[in-house]
C-alpha cells in the first residue's frame, strides 16, 4: 500500500465512522506552498471515545498497528503499515481554544486524489511555526513556512494570523519568517 492509498483508506475510514477529521502538517503545507515528500500522514480528528474501539477495529490488527490506549489517553497515535512502513499520524482534536478555531476553518478539497478537509493556509502556518519553535528551529519548516507565505500571499487573511500568531506567542516566529 502506497502513502496516497493509506490516505485514501483513512479518509474513507474515518468517513464511515463518522469522524470530523482535518490533513495538516506536510501534506497540507504542501498543498499551499512548495510540495515535497514526507514521511507520514498528519491528520487531527475529532474523536468521540464512544468511537474508539470503531476506529481500532476498522483496521485488520494483522495489517495494521493502531494503539487504542494512546487515543484513550488523547495521545497522538500512529497509524502503521506493518507491511509498507507507512503511517498516518492521529492528533486527538483537545480543548485548546486555538487549536478548536483552526479545526472549524478546516475546508474540503482534493490531496492525491481523496477528498479531505485541509486546515486553512493560515492555520497551516501557525502550525508550522509552533512546532519550528518546540524544536528549537528547522530549514524543513521554516522552507515550508516561507513558501506558503511567498505563494498564498495575496489570499491570506493578514488580521487572523497576525492575531492568531500573537495569542499563541508566535508572534516574532512570524515576523522573522515573514521579513527574512
Amino acid at each position: 500500500m502506497t502513502q496516497v492509498e493509506l490516505l485514501a483508506l483513512v479518509i474513507a475510514t474515518l468517513n464511515q465512522l463518522d469522524i470530523p477529521h482535518m490533513l495538516v502538517g506536510s501534506h497540507a503545507s504542501s498543498v499551499y506552498g512548495e510540495p515535497r515528500s514526507t514521511h507520514d500522514i498528519d491528520l487531527v480528528i475529532d474523536l468521540p471515545p464512544s468511537l474508539i474501539p470503531d476506529l481500532v477495529a476498522a483496521f485488520d490488527s494483522s495489517r495494521y498497528y493502531l494503539s487504542e490506549s494512546a487515543l484513550r489517553e488523547g495521545r497522538m497515535a500512529n497509524l502503521i503499515d506493518n507491511q509498507t512502513g507507512d503511517k498516518a499520524d492521529l492528533f486527538i482534536l483537545g480543548d485548546d481554544p486555538q487549536d478548536r478555531i483552526a479545526f472549524e476553518r478546516r475546508t474540503p478539497d482534493n490531496v492525491l486524489g481523496t477528498d479531505v478537509d485541509l486546515a486553512s493556509v493560515e492555520d497551516t502556518i501557525l502550525s508550522k511555526c509552533r512546532w519550528n519553535d518546540m524544536i528549537g528551529g528547522s530549514q524543513r519548516q521554516e522552507n515550508d513556512i516561507r513558501q506558503m507565505l511567498i505563494r498564498q500571499r495575496d489570499s491570506l487573511n493578514w488580521s487572523y494570523l497576525r492575531t492568531q500568531a500573537e495569542q499563541g506567542g508566535l508572534l516574532e516566529s512570524l515576523k522573522r519568517l515573514t521579513n527574512p
